[in-house]
């Protein structure tokens, strides 16, 4: 009898995790450096947000105080910004969080997140085309290109928008071309955004009053103040503005692209996000000083208001700006996702096709081809409100999930005798003995701190967002924030820090308090979503979900290699005993040569 053959059962599959960094070995061109990634991630998180949700956020909900709004937003997207770089000292595979992921928590989560960030990047950048087609129809061609497809093309023809159609083509075509031209026109772009802006604040902060911020009156229900919506409004504003900081993940896409990745890549995302964190405070004070708060038009943004008071020169200097914005934002995006669907279908968890890379350009052409594709039936479909309502709920899913690997990554959970590092000799506290010792293992410890850390999250958020706030619920509250804090210092004290810890080129401090607390607030905020939010985000996961059962499970690269690897083995037992083997004998020279292969 010849052996037979078992490959690896389903629920070992579904949290079989990487445990190689290949990004060393990539089929990209490795032509990025500190500079190039900055703008990348600049490019990205600007965006039209500045000229857009900022004003909303001062007409209707902070006031004046927005740009408190954008320091508290930047506290809590900072804690990300941290985990990312952390993570990013660590892999220089592309991929963001999708990677990161696949480390840690298993095959079907990363396939799962995977999904969250394709979607969302896939939805970013058809809406981007469409804002940025409006205003420069409303700005340059006085609504004359939208009367025109008025009159040419029926209503029952979907959502026709010729300049945003345009544009998701010239975002196709540049990426076709290689990162190295998207990177000169990125840097191009973001110093004609950034200079546009600097000037504007410069007008704003010498034409405008200081009465704005604090004396100006709403004559419709007589709000006054630097922030005539309270404390309140300033913590909404937050909320909303924690929105600008979306393109966090654009720098760490990158890193099979990037010259030095695990140097760069942590400098490039704490640069840029330092670089955006600074423009929109000093973009919102400015707004307020320059305009009475109340008088910003929520339908045209700041644009259209500055119209209606007569600032022309302002006005011309902002359409300008929004039009760079706008356009550098989209092509980083177009860019991003590409990085993260080739991640994916390099580990086989998509079609394959979208991994071929073009020996010339370097470049995953048939990827940039579905990518560009997509976006533009996105276009087509769907108008500027529908998207803009579906965007946010997949970002902070991918946020709390990066907080989570770092926590999986960072400690050693197994039960050998590790050095103790200087840093940890001052904080390990041997475990508790005797018949009040939880476990003497690890990786039980850390799971059980774990659990109670998450439990105790979710009821927390639960009870901050629907309930209350009678002396009942705070008192609970109290507790469950002493439960976290507890579980949190349990794992600081006793679990060690892996090995190499200490030679990362940027090492998250504060761990894992930073991760916990990031983990709070994305939790916090996704309950605070709108339903078609959260309608969006079971879309993601159900599609992710389906599309892996259906394939990637079965082609997963390291379902593969177990596989040959195990045949292998087989093989070489059996020449040692001469014995046989029919069942796989025929089909192991192809699969000899396809272990070669990976």
């Amino acid at each position: 009898m010849g052996y037979n053959f078992r490959p690896p059962g389903v629920l070992e599959r579904l949290f079989q995790v990487k445990t190689v960094d290949t990004g060393g070995k990539t089929e990209l061109k490795r032509c990025l450096t500190l500079f190039p990634l900055m703008v990348q991630g600049l490019a990205h998180m600007l965006g039209a947000g500045i000229f857009v949700i900022t004003p909303s956020i001062i007409q209707s909900v902070a006031g004046p105080a927005t740009c408190i709004s954008y320091l508290l937003s930047g506290l809590a997207a900072g804690l990300s910004v941290i985990c990312y770089s952390d993570l990013a000292s660590r892999y220089s595979c592309s991929g963001s969080a999708y990677v990161y992921t696949y480390f840690s928590l298993g095959e079907c989560a990363a396939a799962i997140i995977g999904f969250f960030l394709i979607g969302e990047l896939i939805i970013q950048s058809p809406m981007l085309t469409l804002g940025l087609a409006d205003n420069i129809d409303l700005f340059i061609f006085n609504g004359t290109v939208h009367a025109w497809e008025g009159e040419y093309f029926p209503t029952w023809f979907l959502n026709t928008e010729l300049i945003a159609i345009g544009t998701m083509v010239c975002f196709t075509v540049i990426n076709l071309y290689g990162i190295k031209i998207v990177a000169y026109i990125n840097i191009a772009i973001a110093g004609v955004s950034v200079l546009t802006l600097f000037t504007f604040c410069g007008v704003a902060l010498a034409k405008g009053s200081v009465e704005n911020l604090y004396k100006v009156v709403n004559p419709a229900d007589g709000r006054t103040g630097f922030a005539p919506f309270g404390f309140s409004g300033i913590l909404s504003g937050a909320g909303i503005a924690f929105f600008a900081f979306v393109g966090l993940e654009a720098v760490v896409t990158l890193g099979e692209e990037a010259v030095n990745p695990k140097r760069d890549l942590p400098r490039a995302t704490i640069g840029s996000f330092l670089m955006v964190l600074v423009l929109y405070v000093l973009t919102a004070f400015s707004i307020a000083f320059f305009v009475p708060w109340y008088e910003l038009s929520g339908n045209t943004g700041l644009i259209g208001s500055l119209r209606n008071r007569g600032f022309k020169a302002a006005e011309y200097i902002l359409t300008v700006g929004l039009i760079f914005t706008v356009f550098a934002c989209g092509l980083c995006n177009l860019t991003t996702v590409v990085r993260v669907v080739y991640s994916v279908a390099e580990d086989g968890l998509v079609f394959s096709f979208l991994s071929i890379v073009n020996k010339r350009t370097q470049v995953p052409m048939w990827n940039v081809l579905v990518c560009g594709i997509l976006g533009i039936g996105t276009s087509i479909v769907y108008d500027f409100d529908t998207l803009s309502h579906m965007i946010s709920g997949g970002t902070l899913m991918v946020f709390m999930l990066t907080a989570v690997a770092v926590m999986i990554l960072s400690y050693d959970t197994s039960d050998r005798e590790l050095p103790v590092t200087k840093s940890e000799k001052t904080r390990l506290i041997p475990l508790p003995q005797g018949r009040f010792n939880i476990s003497t293992s690890r990786k039980r410890h850390f799971i059980i701190c774990q659990t109670v850390f998450f439990l105790s999250a979710i009821l927390l958020s639960c009870l901050l967002t629907y309930f209350t706030q009678t002396t009942l619920i705070i008192c609970m509250e109290c507790v469950l924030f002493l439960m976290i804090l507890t579980s949190l210092s349990l794992i600081r004290l006793n679990i060690p820090l892996k090995e190499g810890e200490d030679s990362l080129s940027f090492k998250s401090p504060f761990k894992p308090f930073v991760q916990g607390f990031s983990i709070l607030i994305n939790l916090l905020l996704l309950l605070h979503l709108k339903p078609v939010a959260l309608q969006q985000l079971s879309i993601y996961a159900a599609v992710g979900l389906v599309v892996y059962l259906c394939y990637g499970i079965f082609f997963s690269k390291i379902t593969n290699r177990k596989q040959n690897q195990f045949l292998i083995q087989l093989t070489a037992e059996c020449e040692d005993t001469n014995k046989l083997v029919p069942d796989t004998a025929d089909g192991l020279p192809k699969l000899l040569s396809f272990e070669k292969s990976l």
